[in-house]
């Protein structure tokens, strides 16, 4: 898997270190994930204003997901924003919502409703501060 070159925003925790990697918008980033790599990547989010990439190493391989932020514009969303405490900032989140073709329940006359679907990394939030943690 190839991250391509661009301005991310975001972090890498990799496996060796006790606390992730922050990466700033100001500089371009690229990586070549590969599963046998040592270290490797716990955890990673990383977005640079057209996409959206979530990283998770599970089992002996990764599972990585990457969002097209323009094929998420219509879909109805709520801002999250998650205090991350070794980072010191705020994680912020868009919670996207979809309706399936099961989705229809029988409390609400059996309309049709919304569920959670992806959650998306869309940057950090301030910094906490000492009031806040």
């Amino acid at each position: 898997m190839k991250i391509e070159k661009s301005k991310y925003e975001g972090y890498l925790w990799y496996s060796n270190e006790n606390e992730p990697d922050i990466i700033d918008n100001n500089t371009e980033f690229e990586l070549e994930i590969t599963d046998t790599k040592n270290p490797f990547i716990i955890e990673g989010q990383l977005y640079d204003g057209k996409k959206s990439i979530s990283i998770k190493y599970t089992d002996g391989q990764y599972i990585v997901k990457e969002y097209d932020m323009s094929k998420l514009e219509t879909l109805e969303k709520e801002p999250k924003s998650f205090k991350a405490n070794r980072m010191k900032r705020w994680l912020n989140f868009n919670q996207y919502w979809r309706a399936g073709n099961d989705t229809r329940d029988p409390l609400c006359e059996n309309m049709e409703v919304l569920q959670p679907a992806e959650l998306v990394f869309i940057g950090f939030g301030n910094e906490i501060k000492e009031d806040e943690k």
